[in-house]
């Protein structure tokens, strides 16, 4: 993490104009940026505006005094060190300034050596929050990284089975709720084990890649790819009709057939049956049921002759 080298913003809000002046005067000697002002609102304002992070603030103040300004800081998303400065040296006051949100508390009048000491334990209070929200982003990071690994094919690079199942719950959830249909179609490279045994199985990972490539061109933003297993690949689309879910299949059948993939030697021609079922958020069934027809379509457009795009539809069910 690259350490910034500007010096540190300080705030220091007091309404006495040579107590400003003074410490103005000897923060700014220390190294500091110092950002001064004399009134609690306009504290408040510079404390959101100006990324200072360390506020020198005094007890009594005219908008807001010290104490509530501490506490209305509390309030803010990005925390900054506050130390107190007040005449009032008596116990209950002290715990008063802390309870209201203030780090530290120094008494009127102060020494430049007390204030810098004080100072520097929050310096080191902010680095080590610093230091432990550079770790948490990382762990973040890392935690990101390992759910896209856990949910992605290393192969193809596109959702796996288990992040292609979330998906599916999530949307079929969604169209039960009126959030509108949607369509599971279910592809399958045909004749993939002769490719693997002809040409080895190298050459067949590079026609899933080929394959995965033209699909993800040719659905766009229209929906979700995923590998499903093996030679098996499915989308998951949002769409209003039935037809919809039809003519997009066959979008896809056609964008892996007229793109055969170049060898060396040869040119492999590529094809693709699909199986599409539609569910449009009326009918009680589960998201399961509509990839269970979204197989037996792709067992029909198989058994058809392969190269085709098979709907499922009432009586499917019943076929041998």
């Amino acid at each position: 993490m690259e350490v910034s080298r500007r010096p540190m913003k300080l705030l220091v809000a007091e309404d006495d104009r040579l107590t400003r002046m003074m410490l103005t005067k000897t923060l700014a000697h220390w190294g500091y940026e110092v950002i001064a002002c004399e009134d609690g609102a306009e504290a408040l304002r510079l404390a959101r505006e100006s990324g200072a992070r360390i506020v020198l603030t005094d007890w009594a103040m005219p908008g807001l005094d010290g104490p509530t300004l501490c506490a209305r800081l509390r309030e803010e998303a990005t925390y900054v060190y506050v130390i107190l400065l007040s005449a009032h040296r008596d116990p209950e006051f002290v715990v008063a300034g802390l309870d209201a949100g203030a780090d530290d508390f120094v008494g009127k009048p102060f020494s430049t050596a007390e204030l810098r000491a004080r100072i520097a334990v929050g310096r080191r209070v902010l680095a080590l929050q610093d230091e432990l929200a550079a770790r948490n982003a990382a762990l973040t990071l890392a935690n990101e990284r390992l759910a896209r690994i856990a949910s992605t094919d290393a192969l193809l690079d596109v959702g796996n089975r288990r992040s292609f199942e979330d998906a599916l719950s999530a949307r079929h959830r969604e169209a039960r709720q009126g959030g509108g249909g949607y369509a599971v179609l279910l592809a399958d490279l045909d004749r993939f084990k002769a490719v693997n045994d002809r040409l080895g199985h190298p050459v067949g990972d590079r026609a899933l890649r080929h394959t995965v490539d033209r699909l993800a061109d040719a659905l766009g933003d229209r929906g979700l790819l995923f590998r499903y297993g093996g030679e098996e690949l499915v989308a998951l689309t949002p769409v209003a009709t039935r037809d919809d879910a039809g003519a997009l299949a066959e979008r896809l059948r056609l964008a892996v057939r007229d793109a055969p993939m170049a060898l060396e030697a040869e040119t492999l021609a590529l094809t693709l049956s699909l199986g599409v079922a539609f569910y449009d958020g009326r009918e009680a069934v589960t998201a399961q049921v509509v990839v269970d027809r979204a197989d037996r379509a792709l067992y029909r457009a198989k058994r058809a002759g392969r190269d085709r795009v098979a709907q499922w539809e009432r009586g499917l069910d019943d076929e041998a």
